[in-house]
């Protein structure tokens, strides 16, 4: 249902979940899950601990709800990317390139999660949505390389395989550089990266001119 066609009510109610969720995400990045309680992020976004129940039932709930709201706008983001004009040359690179501004806006979720992975990111690691999230990323991918492989810019590779290599590396390496974020870092780090796949996808130029 569009925006404007809830209730001023919802509305609000929408917007009052969110305030919480944006408050939340900076504690929990700033000093970590267990070190916040609920009242805490009642008292920072300004709503009595009694409202924070009524939309979260605990702050397990709360934390997971967090995630899938960050991981959504994330891959809606990478999604939009991927569908913007261009070849499919072009399209990957400018995937590759938006990389490190997509990190720097999201700094504080990505910090969040790779800093609970040994407790709750585990088991985000295994929840449904986080893998319907990655589905759908890796089918975008894989839809890309395989055009880019029947109209002959793309080597016969695999699409599945590359696909999920492609998010894999793109994951780890975003964890890895979240800590201490730094945006030359992250632009060298996803140059490279790009100048890897791209190397390994394309045609040499000999067999391109042949098409």
């Amino acid at each position: 249902m569009a925006e404007k066609q809830l209730s001023r009510k919802e509305r609000e109610r929408r917007r009052h979940k969110q305030e919480i969720l944006e408050t939340a995400l900076r504690l929990f990045s700033a000093k970590g899950f267990h070190a916040v309680s609920m009242q805490e992020i009642a008292e920072a976004s300004e709503f009595a601990v009694g409202t924070l129940y009524n939309f979260f039932e605990n702050k397990e709930e709360l934390f997971n709800k967090l995630t899938d709201s960050c991981g959504e706008r994330i891959i809606s983001t990478i999604l939009a990317i991927l569908d913007e004009p261009g070849n499919e040359v072009e399209r990957l690179t400018n995937f590759f390139k938006h990389l490190p501004t997509l990190m720097e806006e999201h700094a504080e979720f990505i910090k969040l999660y790779v800093s609970e992975l040994g407790t709750r990111g585990a088991k985000l690691s295994k929840r449904q949505e986080k893998e319907n999230l990655n589905a759908v990323l890796n089918s975008r991918l894989e839809q890309l390389i395989q055009v880019g492989i029947s109209k002959g810019i793309f080597r016969h590779v695999n699409p599945v395989i590359t696909a999920k290599a492609i998010n894999s590396t793109v994951e780890t390496l975003a964890f890895e550089i979240a800590g201490q974020f730094d945006r030359a870092t992250a632009t060298d780090t996803f140059a490279k990266v790009e100048q890897l796949f791209l190397e390994g996808l394309l045609l040499p130029r000999g067999q391109l001119d042949a098409k």
